[in-house]
């Protein structure tokens, strides 16, 4: 079974494809989409067990990768394309990165650990007990409100929530939580650029320097006032980054570099 995609633009420009976060689907990209479709040629893809792709089944970070890559090489405008990923989705733009680099021009990613979180096990106990109230409306609700959504996309939350198979939430944090830069990424020559809301839980803002330690062509920066979700928070702000990434100009002056990044 294939994954859902939507194309947008002209597919003889830059390809930029869009990864979405757990729980949720490409719907969250649209302030994005239609900002950007007219200078580039922009994918947006439902991975397994998510969105319209909620019966593909879901097995890990590089098995996501490689269904992404596929659609990649048939799709992408000379085979290639630069890759924005939030949360989820930035950790399979790191997969993809370390198996699949031929296919990448430039890596975007948001909200990403580049170490093993800490208490693993507290955490795992969490998502267990916690993960299958996220069908529940309050539980929805209260993620709507923690991510700034407007009432028309909190009902798209609230059909993607009822449908995310728990033992695809189980899993996929159980390979988040245990996650760390791989060290293949060492000798790869695409730039990355990763962010965190200044917001962002401690664990994910403690490890955005170590991107431009591990890898030679990273940068790392901090964004103010913003969440996890910060593309539906600041939605301008979050399309001129991308725009500004992968254009090659200077990034937003509102983007706060990391220290010693």
């Amino acid at each position: 079974m294939t994954l859902s995609l939507e194309s947008y633009g002209d597919p003889t420009k830059d390809t930029i494809v869009f990864l979405h976060g757990l729980g949720v689907s490409s719907w969250m990209w649209a302030p994005q989409i239609e900002a950007l479709k007219s200078d580039f040629h922009c994918i947006t893809i439902d991975m397994p067990g998510n969105g319209e792709s909620y019966q593909v089944a879901w097995n890990s970070f590089a098995d996501t990768g490689a269904h992404v890559v596929a659609i990649i090489r048939e799709r992408a405008s000379g085979g290639q394309a630069h890759l924005v990923g939030l949360s989820l989705g930035g950790y399979v733009a790191l997969a993809i990165l370390r198996d699949h680099p031929d296919v990448v021009k430039s890596v975007l990613i948001s909200g990403v650990s580049a170490r093993p979180l800490e208490n693993p096990l507290l955490m795992k106990a969490m998502i267990r007990i916690l993960g299958p109230l996220n069908r529940y409306d309050f539980m929805v609700n209260l993620n709507s409100k923690l991510m700034s959504l407007p009432d028309d996309a909190r009902e798209l939350m609230r059909r993607d929530s009822k449908r995310l198979p728990t033992d695809v939430l189980i899993r996929a944090y159980d390979e988040v939580l245990a996650h760390k830069v791989p060290n293949e990424l060492a000798k790869r020559s695409q730039p990355l650029l990763a962010v965190a809301g200044d917001a962002e839980v401690k664990a994910i803002l403690e490890t955005l320097a170590d991107y431009p330690t591990l890898m030679p062509n990273a940068r790392a920066y901090r964004v103010p006032k913003a969440h996890h979700a910060w593309n539906g928070e600041h939605p301008q702000l979050f399309t001129d980054m991308i725009n500004a990434w992968v254009s090659g100009k200077p990034l937003p002056s509102a983007l706060q570099p990391v220290a010693n990044a």
